[in-house]
């Protein structure tokens, strides 16, 4: 197992802030805009409705959101990123409006038909119970009959596809990455990744970020949903396309809905 070098704070902490931009470049305006479509559908959710985005970021799917005519509010703890999400979402109609807050302790309760969780904000925590504590508060926050789209890594795919280490050249970095799963980790393996990027023109390391995400199976998933007062709709999907759900599909995408009554 590698040993982490972040010791200062937990590393969601300090993982997402503008470097988290830098190394991810491709989640952009772009991707959201091409997912946007089915996620409506999946949330069953029209124009005028309000949808909450469970660990925005920088906001790409919530302004998406927003062109399609919904009422999106953003939720992070990133003050950087929801900086930039303000900046980048200013112009649009109806534009969404972002609050910065820890998951585990959503403030709101019946006031959105449809939330979303995208790219993987989720299993960051120590303990599995403040991971539920996720779902707990966007159940309370959706209305009865209200829908949850979660898009999550599928851990038997990273497990039989781990590349342990690369090198990628970007526009301004060569961008080094580590992976290994600590199977030790409390309650649960973890995969969890360690990237360095360096600047062309200097070689200079310039970044240094390390993420840790519990490695949850599909029913682990939908077992914590359903701790969380969420029920699964229809069957598990392997991406955002929408395509079946198997063993070496890229994503574990889930539908889930407040019960009505």
């Amino acid at each position: 197992m590698t040993p982490s070098l972040l010791r200062e704070a937990p590393w969601y902490e300090q993982a997402f802030d503008r470097r988290y931009l830098r190394i991810y470049p491709h989640r952009d305006d772009t991707e959201a805009e091409r997912n946007a479509d089915n996620l409506q559908s999946w949330l069953g959710v029209r124009s005028g409705q309000r949808v909450l985005d469970v660990a925005c970021g920088e906001g790409r799917y919530a302004r998406a959101l927003a062109r399609r005519g919904l009422r999106v509010t953003g939720f992070d703890l990133s003050a950087e990123l929801l900086e930039d999400a303000r900046a980048k979402s200013r112009l649009l109609p109806g534009a969404p409006l972002f609050f910065r807050g820890d998951i585990r302790r959503i403030p709101f309760a019946g006031q959105f038909e449809g939330a979303m969780s995208m790219f993987t904000s989720f299993g960051y925590f120590e303990s599995r119970a403040e991971d539920l504590s996720v779902f707990r508060g966007i159940a309370r926050a959706l209305v009865p009959g209200g829908r949850l789209v979660v898009d999550f890594l599928n851990a038997s795919q990273v497990r039989s596809t781990l590349v342990e280490s690369e090198t990628q050249d970007q526009p301004t970095l060569r961008v080094e990455t580590t992976r290994w799963i600590d199977e030790d980790a409390a309650d649960g393996p973890r995969v969890c990744k360690r990237v360095e990027g360096f600047d062309h023109a200097s070689g200079s390391r310039v970044l240094e970020v390390e993420e840790r995400v519990r490695l949850y199976t599909g029913d682990e998933i939908d077992a914590l949903l359903a701790d969380g007062g969420l029920s699964t709709v229809d069957e598990p999907m392997g991406d955002l396309d929408g395509n079946p759900y198997d063993a070496l599909s890229p994503r574990y995408v889930r539908i889930a809905e407040k019960p009505r009554s």
